[in-house]
Formats: C-alpha cells, structure tokens, sequence
C-alpha cells in the first residue's frame, strides 16, 4: 500500500508527472461538468415529451395514431434512458482520475499507454453521442411538422450543442494527455530494469503480468459497471426474464472474482486461475446475452452498444492475458509480483542471500 509519502514523491517526481496528473483532473472536472449539464437538458425535454402523453394537454398524442404514439413513447423511452449514459461518461471519468494516479503511483507505463488509448476511444464515444442527439433533434422536428405537434426541442437543441463543444474538449484533451503520456513513459522506462534487473526473460513476464493486472483494473470499469447499467436499466424496467437472472448473478461476482483473479496471479495458482479464466469466458456470454436483448429494429443506442462490445473485447483480452500469466508460473516471476505479508517475506529472505553474498566474498583486513 503506497504511503502519502510516496505518493506525493510519485506525483512530483518531474514536471511531467505533474502535469500528467493536472491534465487528469483537469479533463475529469471539465467533463463531469459537461455531461451534467447534457444529463440536466436530456432530462427538460423528457419532461417535454412527458407533458403531450398527458389527456389534459390540447395536443395530447393520444388524439393522433398509433404510429405517432410509438414514435413518440420511443423518444420518450430513449431521452430516459440516456441519463445513464451520462452517468456512465461520468463514472468513467471519475475511474479515469483514479486509474491516472494509480498509474503515477506505481510507475506503470503500459497502463499509461492503455489510458491514453481509452482517452481516444472515449473521444469517439462523444461523436457518436453528436450522432445520436441530431438523429433525435431530427425524428422531433419531423413529428412537430408531419403531425401538427408543438413539442419544445430547445432543451435537447442545447444539450446537442454541449455535445459538440464536449467532443472537441475530449479531441483536445486526448491529443495532449497522448503526448504527455508518451514523456512520462519514457520517464517510467527504467523502472522495470531497475525492479527486475537486466534479465530480459523475466522483464517480459513481468510486463505481460502488468498488462494482465491492467486488464483487470479496465475491467471493474467495463465489466461491472456495464453490467449493472443492464441489470438497474434494461432487466429491471423490462422484467426479470431467464437470462436476467444469469445477469444478475454475473454482476454480484464480477468484483470478487477480479480481485481473486488478481491474488490468483500473484501467488501462482494454476486451479484458481483456471477458475478465473472460465468465469471471463462467463462473463463473454453475458454480455452477448445483453446485446441479444438490447438490439432491436429503431434501437441504434450506439454508445451502449460500443461499450458492451469493448466490455467483450476487455474480456477476451483479460483470458488470454490470464492465461499466457499463467504459462510463466514457477519461472522465477513469482518474487516480483508477491503482495502483502509473503512479499516481504519473501524480499526478507532475498536480502539475506544478497547480505550471505557480500559477506561471504567479503576480504578479511585483519
């Protein structure tokens, strides 16, 4: 566990880590702000929406067709639901601060890069929320002019204007965070050699056992989160079906089984690993099972679909990396990646061979 000492030593390390570590926070602050106030308009014209649906109301859409009613109960549906997608951008960036600390902490480059690549994935991720706001704004208009409806879109036209000013703010960010992440991993390149030594052999499981730890780390965010967005969300609101149930189950043992996956590695155990592994491959099926319910025909929720098909990819990827970690078991990693009370039993014992070593060589003045 890192000390405030150590972390405050990590964090001003050089100007590089510091300014790391500003930018971080800096884009979280900016970006929760944004999505905030994106969540605050998609929720007026719910409202909006919300209002015609009443019997009370000159225009009620029940005086109209039934095509108009579905249109309009689908928008109505859709402007629901996005807040949780505002409310996932926002989780990921509150994950993303964390992880950039962590990162700094432990002078970890692999997950530096991994970050500034999910930076740019998640840049992608706001043009498609551009996409999604005009193809709606669109559908409104359309019913408003075909059907003589007086919906007010104001609230859903600012929101999609804060969408483009976030998706140029995520652009701007993650242009620079990939720079001063590629100055910091230069900063971080002797760390391995100086944890590990020259061994070449033992350097490469070891940075194959910090992508898999890394995995894990992604995976709390896209694994769990994902999940019990689907189970709060979708399985909820549409009834507990059979898959649900399987859902539900995967989401209560997606934290535990990550963090047992990561003791698993550390103390090299073939079993428990191999447990861990199959449960990823679980953890696939339920998310295949998610996007079998969730796309339908009129259903393009591009963002939730992006983030089930990383939550596979993440999953896919966290199986092999368990597995090709656990072909390296019992070959001299083990020292390195030892946690808690048997690692520093373990590095005792280390310097006590080093101190029988030098005294063993050492010349007599006598």
């Amino acid at each position: 566990m890192a000390t405030l000492q150590k972390i405050g030593e990590r964090i001003s390390q050089s100007k590089w880590t510091k300014l790391y570590i500003a930018l971080a926070l800096l884009q979280g602050i900016m970006i929760i702000a944004l999505q905030s106030a994106i969540a605050s308009q998609n929720t007026a014209q719910a409202s909006n929406i919300d209002l015609i649906t009443s019997p009370s109301y000159s225009h009620s859409i029940n005086n109209h067709t039934t095509e108009v009613n579905t249109a309009i109960h689908a928008a109505l549906s859709r402007l629901n639901r996005i807040k949780w997608e505002n409310i996932a951008f926002i989780g990921f960036q509150v994950w993303f601060v964390g992880m950039a600390f962590d990162a700094t902490i432990y002078q970890n480059a692999a997950e530096i890069i991994v970050l500034a690549i999910l930076n740019g994935i998640c840049a992608i991720l706001g043009g498609l929320q551009v996409m999604d706001g005009q193809r709606w704004l669109d559908r409104l208009d359309l019913l408003n002019t075909n059907y003589d409806l007086t919906i007010d879109v104001t609230p859903l036209q600012t929101a999609f204007y804060i969408e483009i000013v976030l998706t140029v703010v995520i652009i701007l960010y993650a242009l620079v965070f990939a720079y001063v992440s590629y100055l910091v991993v230069k900063e971080f390149g002797w760390v391995i050699y100086k944890k590990i030594g020259p061994d070449v052999v033992v350097q490469r499981m070891y940075r194959i056992f910090q992508f898999f730890v890394l995995t894990l780390k992604i995976d709390i965010f896209i694994e769990f989160l994902v999940s019990l967005f689907y189970v709060v969300q979708f399985a909820i609101d549409d009834g507990f079906h059979w898959d649900a149930y399987i859902q539900l189950v995967v989401t209560i043992l997606i934290l535990p089984i990550l963090y047992f996956g990561r003791m698993s590695a550390s103390g090299e155990h073939h079993g428990r690993m191999l447990l861990f592994i199959i449960f990823q491959f679980v953890v696939v099926f339920s998310l295949i099972l998610m996007l079998w319910r969730t796309m339908f025909p009129g259903n393009e929720w591009y963002t939730w679909i992006a983030f089930v098909i990383l939550g596979i990819i993440f999953a896919l990827a966290t199986a092999v990396l368990g597995a090709w970690t656990m072909s390296n078991f019992g070959k001299g990693l083990e020292p390195y990646v030892r946690r808690g009370g048997q690692k520093k039993e373990q590095m005792s014992r280390q310097e006590l061979r080093e101190e029988r070593s030098v005294s063993s060589w050492r010349i007599d003045d006598d």
